[in-house]
C-alpha cells in the first residue's frame, strides 16, 4: 500500500505531460488533408435545350387550367364498330372461321364442356336419327359429359366452302386407340359459325 502511494505523484506527473503534449500538437490536421481541402461540387448542368422542372429552375409551379368540359376525353377515344372474331362470344363459343369453330368444338368436347359443345349446334340442326336434331344434340351433350373424351387435336382437317356463309369440314377424331372420320356442315349466322348437319363417314 505504501508502494502505491509513492507511485501516485509519478503517475500524475506523466498524465500532466501527456495532456500538455496534446495541447501543443495539432493531431487533427494530420492525415485529413483531402477532407480539409474539399470544395463543394458545382451545380448540376442540364443539357442544352432542357429546361428542367420547376424545382430545378427555381420558377413557380404552373398548374394547368381546369378543362371547361372535364367529362370529355381529349382526344376522344375511338372504338371498334365490331370486336375481332376471337373476342365474339356466344354460348361460350368463339370462332372466326369454320376450321376454328370445329377445332374449338373438339377442344370443348375433350374438356367435357357439354354446354359449350351443344352451343355449336344451330337451332336449325337436322339429324336423320330418331327424334331429330334436338334429340341428337341432347344425346351429344350427355356423351360429352359422361362418355369417353376424345383427343383435343383433330387430324386431316379439310374445308370446302359452299359460298361465303356455308362450309363442309371433314376430319379424323380420335378416341384413344379408336378413330372416326366425320363431316360437319356449318352455316354462318349473326352469332358465328354453327353446325347444321353432322355425319360419321368412316370408323377407322
Amino acid at each position: 500500500m505504501t508502494f502505491i502511494r509513492s507511485l501516485r505523484p509519478i503517475l500524475l506527473a506523466g498524465l500532466a505531460l501527456a495532456l500538455a503534449g496534446c495541447g501543443t500538437t495539432n493531431a487533427c490536421k494530420t492525415g485529413n488533408q483531402d477532407y480539409l481541402q474539399a470544395r463543394e461540387r458545382p451545380r448540376l448542368q442540364l443539357p442544352e435545350g432542357v429546361t428542367g422542372s420547376e424545382r430545378l429552375g427555381g420558377t413557380v409551379l404552373v398548374i394547368p387550367a381546369v378543362s371547361p368540359t372535364p367529362d370529355k376525353l381529349d382526344p376522344a377515344p375511338v372504338c371498334l364498330d365490331e370486336p375481332p372474331g376471337f373476342f365474339r362470344r356466344t354460348g361460350g363459343a368463339v370462332a372466326g372461321s369454320p376450321e376454328e369453330a370445329v377445332n374449338i368444338w373438339a377442344t370443348a368436347w375433350a374438356g367435357r364442356k357439354a354446354d359449350q359443345v351443344a352451343a355449336f349446334y344451330s337451332s336449325s340442326f337436322e339429324s336423320t336419327e330418331s327424334g331429330g336434331g334436338a334429340a341428337f344434340v341432347e344425346q351429344r351433350r350427355q356423351q360429352v359429359a359422361s362418355g369417353k373424351a376424345p383427343d383435343p387435336r383433330l387430324d386431316e382437317v379439310q374445308t370446302t366452302m359452299q359460298g361465303n356463309d356455308r362450309a363442309v369440314v371433314t376430319f379424323v377424331q380420335r378416341f384413344g386407340d379408336n378413330a372416326v372420320r366425320k363431316e360437319l356442315t356449318l352455316q354462318r349466322d349473326p352469332q358465328g359459325w354453327r353446325i347444321v348437319a353432322e355425319r360419321t363417314l368412316e370408323v377407322l
